[in-house]
């Protein structure tokens, strides 16, 4: 399977809204509620304090038709560093390596990034999956440090 990273277009709305639906798991454990029409557009808007629009980045990954999204700010909370707000996988494709590919192509497109946060929720598969791929826990947050790029980027 290749995995890519692309940016969300307008056009991906409708299946963005179908992924969401399919991850209300997610939803209800992190928000206490299912997701709904507004999610999408809510997120052009939902930037960590102290960030700008310009530093956030909505990625669907796609093989074969959209595997995933990410949401994403780069250099916060500092430079070098990248905040994620989720990734989401379909239930019916999960535990099948997407979200260890979606990792992969996020350290490649964005190969400046040396330390990832994601802030913790109630959420037990994501956890796990946060553990699997090397995160430390730090209280609300899991930190992943990335090596430099053996190219010197």
């Amino acid at each position: 399977m290749r995995l890519t990273l692309r940016d969300f277009t307008p056009a991906d709305e409708p299946e963005v809204l179908r992924l969401f639906a399919d991850c209300d798991d997610w939803f209800q454990a992190a928000t206490g509620h299912p997701s709904g029409p507004g999610d999408v557009q809510g997120l052009f808007y939902s930037v960590p304090e102290g960030a700008s629009f310009e530093q956030k980045h909505l990625l669907v990954a796609q093989a074969e038709g959209m595997i995933g999204f990410v949401d994403l700010t780069i250099d916060h909370p500092e430079p070098r560093h990248a905040s994620i707000g989720f990734f989401l996988v379909p239930k019916d494709l999960r535990r099948w390596g997407i979200g260890r590919e979606m990792v992969k192509a996020l350290t490649e497109r964005f190969p400046d990034v040396t330390r990832a946060h994601v802030r913790l929720d109630e959420f037990q598969p994501g956890t796990e999956f946060l553990k699997a791929m090397g995160f430390v826990f730090d209280g609300q947050r899991a930190v992943l440090e990335i090596a430099p790029r053996s190219d010197g980027r």
